[in-house]
């Protein structure tokens, strides 16, 4: 999503909520829920649940030389975003890298690799 955005795709995804969560991230859960005799049930691993509008926002802010597009910000109004959706893990002791930090690193992965420029 983050590439498509780079390269200034105008699609809306009015209706579009995301999880983000860094691969890093993932791993510690399976980790912690794996090392942690107490953990049982399902485990909801993001770091927070947000509007696809928020999301490029955040991207356009971070990396304005880009063209991404600005989409609407909200287009449920009243509907709330979570941040502690995976309320589980972080009892168990994860603190997830946040949403800008992943942005940051993937479109770093994704000028590495020579996708983008």
């Amino acid at each position: 999503m983050i590439f498509r955005l780079l390269q200034g795709c105008t699609e809306l995804y009015e209706d579009f909520f995301m999880g983000s969560v860094h691969v890093e991230d993932v791993a510690l859960a399976h980790i912690l829920v794996y090392e942690n005799t107490s953990a049982s049930g399902r485990h909801l691993c993001v770091e927070a649940i947000s509007h696809y509008g928020d999301f490029a926002a955040k991207v356009a802010e971070l990396y304005p030389e880009y063209n991404v597009p600005r989409l609407p910000k909200d287009t449920q109004p009243g509907l709330l975003r979570t941040k502690n959706g995976a309320k589980k893990l972080m009892d168990l002791g994860l603190q997830f890298i946040p949403m800008e930090q992943i942005i940051k690193d993937s479109v770093e992965s994704l000028k590495s690799k020579g996708f983008i420029s």
